[in-house]
């Protein structure tokens, strides 16, 4: 089910659990589309589920914004997983030492 198409981001959820979504992110996470990729992802959240999976393998870039809207995510649910991280966005989560801070999936 597709939630947010923008010209620079699409989220799509890829598991509709609405205690345990999986979240798909595509294209460019940065200042101009993080309003629009909160508004996809802010219904999901609305239930508080436990755990969330975002899957971040056609994310081509990601800033400072993206970074802050992963972090809110992992607060308002407690757990967020990452999957299929794209190189680019790993080195921007180890850039800034959250790789830790979120399950990142083996392979990952």
């Amino acid at each position: 089910m597709e939630v947010a198409d923008q010209p620079d981001v699409v989220v799509t959820v890829t598991d509709d659990d609405p205690s345990a979504p999986v979240i798909a992110l595509a294209g460019e996470l940065d200042l101009s589309s993080v309003e629009s990729t909160r508004a996809g992802i802010e219904p999901l959240l609305a239930n508080r589920p436990s755990h969330v999976t975002i899957d971040l393998e056609k994310l081509t870039f990601m800033d400072s914004s993206g970074i802050a809207l992963l972090v809110q995510i992992s607060n308002d649910t407690g757990h967020v997983t990452l999957t299929n991280v794209a190189p680019i966005v790993h080195r921007v989560l180890e850039a800034t030492g959250l790789l830790e801070h979120f399950g990142l999936v083996a392979g990952s």
